[in-house]
């Protein structure tokens, strides 16, 4: 479904070029988790933009990212925004930053699925969305599609970003830190929502998290990144279970414990800027 080979990402020249990426190789199939951690700083949320193409200014990308044969970093402006429409969805850090803030709920799903599905008629694409957001767990759903996004918690805000996701029958989902502002309850919630729809859908699906835990409960396979590097990737019980770099050793070693003796073992260097 998604493969990239040695991507690479430089921002800016000459002595005052840095290195944000570097020999990046990952593949995730059809109903597939990929899990993506490491501190903040490390690479992981660059890594999701470089799929998208949605790059900083001044950047030089190299390598290749394929999607269904399809060389994404050759692909017209056209082409780009189709395959950003049907092909990939995206769950944010903040689901605030996906919903525009004067327009209420129903508008944004229901554009979504007619965006998916152009035959669609509004009366459909309402029912539609009423049914999805039925199944992502919100109980009232009548009322929060006519609702404006500042009237939903982050935790409904977030099931509705999914909802949209979920809408759009996208073979793709990239979730950058979906669970960073949630409880750990509802946390719990999300996670289960977006491996229900990866298997009945058979999307792929990167998750990028700095929780390790989260890591395991969502993901089948782990990349850890450090300083914009894969340092080690595998199935999730192997790499949290046995690692074997240094750097995954020291991230697990970093995890608080309610019986530790023993003080945390910091992490030495920096995170790239």
């Amino acid at each position: 479904m998604l493969t990239l080979e040695n991507v690479g990402l430089v921002i800016g020249s000459g002595p005052s070029a840095k290195t944000l990426l570097e020999d990046i190789n990952l593949q995730v199939g059809p109903g597939e988790s990929l899990g993506l951690v490491g501190e903040s700083g490390s690479g992981k949320s660059m890594t999701l933009r470089s799929i998208l193409r949605t790059l900083p200014e001044g950047s030089v990308p190299s390598g290749s990212v394929r999607s269904r044969d399809r060389e994404i970093p050759s692909l017209s402006r056209e082409e780009l925004r189709r395959f950003r429409a049907a092909d990939v969805s995206m769950i944010s850090q903040n689901p605030m930053a996906a919903l525009n803030p004067v327009l209420r709920v129903e508008r944004f799903l229901i554009e979504g699925i007619q965006a998916a599905k152009p035959r669609t008629s509004a009366g459909d694409a309402r029912q539609t969305a009423l049914g999805l957001l039925a199944d992502v767990g919100i109980h009232d759903p009548e009322r929060c599609l006519r609702s404006y996004p500042h009237q939903l918690s982050g935790g409904m805000l977030q099931r509705v970003v999914i909802a949209g996701s979920v809408a759009r029958g996208s073979s793709l989902l990239l979730a950058d830190e979906p669970t960073t502002a949630l409880d750990v309850t509802t946390q719990s919630d999300v996670v289960a929502i977006l491996n229900e729809a990866r298997t009945e859908a058979g999307m792929a699906m990167i998750f990028v998290t700095h929780d390790l835990d989260l890591a395991a409960a969502a993901c089948q396979r782990i990349a850890v990144m450090n300083k914009g590097r894969i340092v080690e990737a595998g199935p999730a019980g192997e790499v949290l279970g046995s690692p074997r770099h240094e750097y995954t050793q020291m991230l697990v070693a970093s995890k608080p414990s309610l019986t530790r003796r023993t003080p945390l073992r910091p992490i030495p260097g920096e995170a790239a800027e």
